[in-house]
């Protein structure tokens, strides 16, 4: 039967750093939130992971939502969504299908799921985006389940730049559980078998399957039965069987069943025979679920041995975060000997309980090692998480959480020396002691680093009057060489004053000799007797 006009209509998701509205059908994403806890509480401390394809539409300024296709990856790495090569290989052939489809729809973007980590998109995640998903306006998104609180889900989307905000989405928002649909009546339709995969609609209107790989299959005639509820194809594996050409949204008439044309019986011991077995298939399906985890494996063992063969183990946590409660006094543990405790530079605590505001308790390497915290909760409900950090930047965290009445009287106080209150006064008196020594260790600091100050002051003096005596030096140098060549240049200008003094003795010396000489040749011709 068609949805309801509050299950078709569309809701929308808008921010202001995406170029276009991203609008969905709620029913599409409420089927994905049933999926995505399904595998959330199919295996202990986390579940499995899973993804998906989201069909629909886009056009100018709009992206619009209105089917998916459930992809069954084989968690060949543990239970993260984490692609192997025939995952790749699927995710190829699904894309194909849907783009060779007849009924229009388009691969839109993507989704999967985060159970040990926040709303955020991974280096894998944004590995498979680019590949798969290039077109700049298709979307991804991650849902976050919770045990008791509901989905937290974001849409990731490339921005006009290029680039993609991975580190969280610019808008949570929440998945709240949709209320039951009836269930469809009518005959399910002969489906005919393609050459290559089809989308097709169920009669109901509210899913829709592709045939990946089509087979040949011969149905033998049988008497139209009793109305079945439409089965969703969230496997994306349909299986195409062959029947007549007839049109999809013409069905071929019937013949009424017998019973609408028998005798009226009597309905009172009818009505008592349906309520006892719908009695009976509640208790029956309520002891299944308290018991799934004996079991759900042998079952998944048997419908999937080649997936568990070639499954690797789930890794242990890294944290193994647990809680216990004594009469209100919340027992919160962890492995303090793990390998991300030892490496952590420090932790912080976050607390919520109930509607009070959380409370964030930081953790020092020695705390967070010690594995253990005592917390007095005020709540029947009370979630924690740890926040690890790391040396090289990446947080490991774990949450957990407890649910649990309140004690019916508080714990009175431990009267004199009891062992509870030694316990806590050892405590007290070793967190003291800690907390000396770290002032200590601080003050040292402080010490040190005035020292370093008053150091480096005098360096700085020091260097500055180098630098003054290096200036002074260098003044002296240019000044001594200046010097040095004016005294060249007086030693050559002596030296020229001397020649010219050499030559003018000289020519003197001559000029005498001369005057001599004319004056003794005067004195002879004066007197020619002698």
């Amino acid at each position: 039967m068609p949805d309801s006009p509050a299950e078709s209509a569309s809701a929308a998701w808008k921010v202001p750093e995406c170029p276009f509205a991203i609008e969905y059908v709620p029913r599409v994403l409420d089927d994905i939130r049933l999926a995505v806890m399904d595998a959330f509480f199919s295996l202990p401390r986390g579940g499995a992971e899973i993804g998906g394809i989201l069909l629909g539409r886009h056009a100018e300024g709009r992206v619009t939502v209105t089917e998916y296709l459930a992809m069954d990856c084989e968690h060949a790495t543990g239970p993260s969504f984490v692609l192997s090569h025939r995952d790749e290989a699927k995710l190829e052939e699904l894309l194909k299908g849907v783009q060779a489809n007849p009924v229009g729809f388009q691969p839109v973007g993507w989704y999967h799921s985060h159970t040990r980590s926040e709303v955020f998109l991974s280096e894998a995640d944004r590995e498979i985006h680019k590949r798969y998903f290039p077109e700049p306006w298709q979307v991804a998104l991650v849902l976050k389940p919770h045990t008791f609180q509901p989905m937290r889900c974001g849409f990731f989307f490339c921005e006009p730049d290029g680039s993609m905000h991975a580190a969280a989405s610019y808008q949570e928002f929440t998945l709240e559980a949709m209320p039951l649909r009836p269930v469809p009546t009518g005959v399910v339709p002969p489906m005919t078998a393609h050459a290559s995969p089809i989308l097709h609609r169920e009669p109901d209107g509210t899913r829709a399957a592709i045939n990946v790989t089509p087979q040949a299959v011969a149905v033998p005639a049988h008497p139209p039965v009793a109305p079945v509820p439409a089965v969703p194809a969230a496997t994306g594996q349909a299986a195409a069987v062959p029947a007549p050409p007839v049109p999809e949204t013409v069905l071929a008439p019937v013949d009424p069943p017998k019973f609408a044309t028998a005798a009226q019986e009597d309905r009172s011991w009818l009505w008592l025979q349906v309520l006892m077995s719908l009695g009976i298939g509640l208790v029956v399906a309520g002891v299944g679920f308290q018991t799934r985890e004996l079991w759900l494996p042998m079952l998944r063992g048997e419908a999937k041995p080649a997936a568990i063969l070639v499954a690797a183990p789930a890794p242990v946590p890294v944290l193994a975060l647990s809680t216990t409660d004594t009469d209100g006094q919340l027992q919160i543990r962890w492995d303090g000997s793990s390998a991300a405790v030892q490496q952590g530079t420090g932790a912080v605590l976050t607390i919520n309980d109930g509607s009070t505001a959380p409370k964030e308790i930081r953790l020092d390497q020695e705390h967070l090692r010690s594995g253990s915290l005592t917390y007095s909760r005020e709540s029947e409900q009370v979630d924690i998480k740890l926040v690890v950090s790391e040396p090289n930047g990446q947080p490991t965290q774990a949450v957990t959480g407890f649910v649990g009445k309140m004690p019916s009287k508080p714990a009175a106080p431990a009267p004199g020396d009891t062992p509870a209150r030694k316990s806590a006064q050892a405590e007290i008196a070793r967190l003291k002691s800690d907390l000396d020594a770290q002032v200590h260790k601080v003050e040292k600091l402080m010490a040190g680093q005035s020292l370093l100050v008053s150091q480096s002051a005098k360096a700085k003096t020091e260097l500055a009057a180098a630098n003054d005596r290096l200036a002074n030096l260098q003044n002296s140098l240019s000044e001594a060489q200046a010097k040095a060549a004016e005294a060249a240049k007086l030693r050559k200008d002596l030296a020229a004053a001397n020649d010219r003094n050499k030559k003018l003795s000289k020519s003197l010396t001559d000029a005498q000799n001369e005057l001599k000489r004319q004056q003794r040749k005067r004195l002879g011709t004066q007197d020619p007797g002698k």
